[in-house]
């Protein structure tokens, strides 16, 4: 019969649980560090004033009902059961993401606006409150 030492299962407990702390500190610490693509919509004539801006409300919400119909027309996505069903359902959304983002961008320029995309730190993709039609200047890379 064996028996555990309390001196030994203590010592040695507490190296493992340092490295899995700083594991999960790693894993909650890099989505902070990536960044994340937003659209960002301008008006072709340049106007930013009160009634310019109600008029973009309500060509947003239009345009978002578009996308949203053609969102709820489209087949459902199977993932499968292995994993290359699963890449396979990824490149399909990815398809489909790129095909609403189109739809949203078409409907826009038809009501005078042109969309640019913005890198923003992800952790502000969800917070960023950029005015509608703010002219945001650009850097050539």
């Amino acid at each position: 019969m064996t028996t555990a030492d309390p001196a030994m299962s203590a010592t040695s407990f507490a190296p493992r649980w340092r490295r899995v702390a700083g594991t999960l500190l790693l894993t909650l610490a890099i989505p902070a560090c990536t960044t994340r693509t937003v659209m960002n919509f301008n008006r072709f004539d340049g106007r930013t004033d009160q009634a310019a801006l109600a008029q973009f409300q309500q060509d947003d919400a239009i345009c978002k009902g578009e996308v949203a119909k053609a969102q709820a027309m489209a087949a459902p996505i199977y993932m499968g059961r292995s994993l290359a069903g699963a890449m396979e359902a990824g490149m399909l959304e990815g398809q489909r993401n790129n095909a609403l983002r189109q739809i949203m961008v078409g409907c826009m320029a038809q009501r005078g606006y042109s969309m640019t995309m913005m890198t923003v730190p992800h952790q502000w993709a969800a917070s960023l409150q950029l005015p509608p039609m703010q002219i945001i200047p650009t850097q050539d890379v």
